[in-house]
């Protein structure tokens, strides 16, 4: 199917050459050939017609069949004559009136083969008569008059003229007055009189037929046939002509067309060799670089570049990758240096020329002038190819080659040099896969010790949950019952607000050992400013000024608001003590786009919309030692400091999805970037969350091993509105739902029993009433997988806040859907 279309045009070229070759040959000739043999024959035909009547009329010719043979002959060559234009689809017009003419000689030829037997009899009879040795012996007198009339008649023979009728009047009239009435001549007289008289009259008739007979236009009517005839051959004659004039200039196009097919077949040829020889090279090094280890990455990629360099037959060639910092592997002839900033600069003429596809300058002098031109003049550069080097999320950067005189043709076919540039993206890219390897590695052993570290922060934070939640109940018990602004009260709300700290303190740890899961939502960056504001400034020091720059409303991250109120209070308390507790802290937040892959001090930010968080100080800066280390846990400079500041920062920034970023030189102060991806401000739903949501007397089983906690949670649902059945036992709460699994419209399972036991716990009272919504609340975290399981709603921390847990009892109530893995 392929060939179908060649296989077509060269029949069609056949055809064409057949018909111009056909309609070229004289095929006309032949019948013209035959019609001028029926002119000939014609006018012979008529020459001898002509030539008959007047040797008839002089007597030289008795016999007239030669006249109708004659005759015949021409009503056969007007018969052929007209069928020939009818064939050749002529005006048959003249052929008709040359027709008209033969029948008009033919009936003038009859009339005049009638008289001239008569003219022919009388004057034999005359000539007897007149030399009859009768009438000089009896009346010489007579015989005169009789030789006078016999001379007259043969006068008026040859001249029919007035004069000579005139004549031949008088001699008859002499004759007739001579002639005897009676006697032997009398008989003779009278019948040579009578002959006399009748060819008085006839002559004169025979000529006047003679004359009509050759004044019959019949040659002009042939000459206006030939004309017809001639005028057709000789168009068909300069039509053939045409044809075999656009033979020739057809023949002499394919004859270039086969020139030019044989040149560009010679070329591709050549081009085919040409390339045969690069995917040698190509191949030869692929399997280089496919072979080397990532460390010899670099010197076998000069290596590579030298082979292409020498094929393409090129000065300079280079690879630049578009990375943080750019990374450069370069080759050049011996004797040849880059200049400054080259090929640094390649990357910008490449994005200007090409645009993300092949670029190939015969000679740069001949660019438009702009910086592209400017760029190449400066390093030198006459003639330049480039090819993209482009890996989505992992390599993207260029390879060039640059020579000082300009070339004819391009360097190279693209496609070629683009499986040589994929060669060298494909050794790039196994080389950037392996560092990430590498660094995954690294990753995991970090997240195994962090495992070790999060599980010894979940069994603190377990016990310290219990003793703080048993301050936060009875602490939440007694203020009702104290008068509020006496020392009681507000020794109870100390004991509260210290407890609360406590608690948070836990979250902190939780957070840093990754065992806590927020619940994240679109915040406005805005409004996180305005509530760390409020914390910061009433906690840093006096001395410390503290500028949040203006914030516009559509800069907005999801996430977690504990968390990142964590994070930039983690930053601007480092920032507070890097400063000695004297100085200014800048914060501020704008939206970016990134185009590349960026990576950064932590972490690395793919393509897309960011939110850029920056903590500036001017205090002391950090030196390159400290700068190593101070992500790490429990890595401190301070002697009354945690290491869980920073550590803590970046594992929120993880958990987020971002990416860390630190700028600081010594004396000249630093500056804390953090990269989160970007949300829609629409996305953000309207939620005060001032009030609480109360319930309106629904009933919810709640299940806690220890009976002091319980009547605190019991009091808790209480003043929310709600009508609390406790349960100290599991088998009692699990009996109570299956004997009336509608009377309750949620169950709480607490965390006094162990995480297993909740869980086991949670399932087997979901399986019971599967129409309710479990909660579950507890201070240790556990898969999302585990908690579906179970037939889970929603997880509380533990102990349990009165917001947290208003908000999560409207939830379920509203939509009472189950996590999903």
């Amino acid at each position: 199917m392929r060939n179908l279309p060649g296989v077509f045009g060269v029949s069609l070229l056949l055809t064409l050459l057949t018909w111009l070759l056909l309609r070229g040959i004289d095929s006309n000739a032949p019948a013209y050939a035959a019609i001028l043999r029926v002119f000939d024959d014609y006018a012979l035909a008529e020459a001898s017609l002509h030539r008959d009547v007047l040797q008839a009329r002089t007597g030289l010719l008795r016999d007239y069949d030669s006249l109708v043979i004659a005759a015949r002959d021409m009503e056969e060559a007007v018969s052929r004559l007209r069928a020939h234009a009818q064939i050749e689809r002529l005006d048959t017009g003249p052929v008709d009136l040359l027709g008209a003419a033969v029948i008009r000689q033919e009936e003038l030829m009859e009339r005049f083969k009638t008289s001239n037997a008569l003219l022919q009899n009388s004057l034999s009879y005359i000539g007897l008569l007149s030399t009859s040795p009768a009438f000089r012996v009896h009346d010489e007198h007579l015989a005169a008059a009789a030789a006078e009339l016999g001379a007259a008649i043969l006068y008026l023979a040859r001249d029919t003229s007035a004069d000579a009728l005139k004549a031949l009047q008088q001699r008859i009239n002499g004759f007739a007055a001579q002639a005897p009435a009676d006697g032997p001549d009398a008989e003779v007289a009278r019948a040579m009189l009578a002959h006399t008289r009748l060819l008085y009259g006839l002559l004169p008739e025979i000529d006047a037929t003679l004359k009509a007979f050759i004044a019959v236009p019949g040659g002009h009517y042939l000459q206006a046939v030939r004309i017809v005839f001639s005028s057709h051959r000789s168009a068909v004659e300069a039509s053939e002509q045409r044809f075999r004039l656009l033979l020739y200039l057809v023949s002499l196009l394919l004859v270039v067309v086969l020139v030019f097919v044989g040149v560009r077949l010679r070329a591709r040829a050549l081009a085919l060799r040409r390339r045969a020889a690069f995917e040698h090279v190509i191949a030869e090094n692929s399997t280089r670089l496919i072979n080397c280890s990532p460390a010899e990455t670099g010197t076998r990629l000069k290596q590579v570049l030298c082979e292409f360099s020498r094929v393409v037959n090129a000065d300079r060639a280079y690879v630049v990758l578009d990375e943080k910092p750019v990374r450069i592997h370069a080759w050049s002839r011996d004797g040849v240096t880059f200049p400054p900033g080259w090929p640094r600069q390649a990357l910008s003429v490449a994005e200007q020329l090409g645009a993300g596809e092949s670029v190939t300058i015969a000679d740069a002098s001949a660019l438009p002038v702009g910086a592209a031109r400017d760029a190449l003049t400066e390093a030198g550069v006459r003639a330049w190819a480039c090819l993209p080097l482009v890996r989505p999320g992992r390599v993207r950067g260029i390879m060039g080659f640059d020579r000082f005189r300009p070339i004819r043709n391009n360097i190279s076919p693209v496609p070629i040099t683009q499986l040589a540039g994929d060669a060298v993206a494909n050794a790039l890219e196994r080389e950037f896969l392996e560092r990430e390897q590498g660094k995954l590695t690294t990753r995991l052993e970090r997240a195994r010790r962090m495992q070790v570290i999060g599980s010894l922060a979940s069994g603190i934070a377990h016990n310290f949950n219990n003793i703080i939640g048993a301050i936060l109940g009875y602490s939440e018990m007694a203020e009702p019952q104290l008068i509020r602004g006496t020392k009681p009260a507000q020794h109870i709300d100390e004991i509260r607000r210290a407890a609360e700290r406590g608690r948070d303190l836990v979250d902190n740890i939780l957070t840093f050992g990754r065992r806590a899961d927020g619940r994240a939502r679109p915040l406005e960056v805005r409004t996180l400013f305005e509530e760390a504001a409020s914390l910061l400034r009433a906690s840093l020091p006096p001395d410390i000024e503290l500028v949040f720059e203006e914030v516009a409303a559509d800069v907005a991250v999801s996430g977690e608001p504990a968390q990142l109120q964590q994070l930039i209070l983690n930053l601007c308390s480092n920032a507070a003590q890097a400063m000695d507790d004297n100085g200014c802290i800048r914060v501020a937040a704008k939206s970016e786009h990134v185009a590349a892959l960026v990576t950064m001090n932590d972490g690395e930010l793919s393509p897309g919309h960011y939110v850029c968080i920056s903590v500036t100080d001017d205090g002391g800066g950090i030196d390159e030692r400290v700068a190593r280390r101070m992500f790490e846990p429990f890595f401190t400079t301070r002697v009354a400091g945690t290491g869980l500041g920073l550590a803590t920062v970046r594992e929120i920034v993880r958990d987020h999805d971002g990416a860390i970023n630190v700028q600081s030189e010594l004396g000249c102060g630093s500056r804390f970037e953090i990269w989160l991806p970007a949300v829609a401000a629409d996305t953000i739903a309207a939620d005060s969350g001032s009030a609480l949501q109360l319930g309106s007397g629904e009933t919810v089983l709640i299940v806690e091993s220890e009976r002091d906690r319980l009547l605190r949670d019991e009091e808790k649902l209480a003043a929310l509105g709600y009508e609390p059945v406790g349960f100290e036992l599991a088998a009692d709460a699990l009996a109570a739902c299956r004997f009336e699994p509608h009377r309750f419209d949620i169950i709480l399972v607490s965390q006094g029993l162990q995480p297993e036991a909740a869980l086991n716990l949670a399932l087997a009272l979901h399986e019971a009433s599967p129409l309710q919504p479990v909660l579950l609340a507890t201070a240790v975290d556990a898969g999302i997988d585990v908690l579906a399981h179970s037939g889970i709603s929603e997880v509380l921390r533990w102990p349990l806040d009165h917001t947290e847990l208003a908000s999560a009892l409207a939830r379920c109530l509203r939509t009472p859907a189950r996590l999903q893995p």
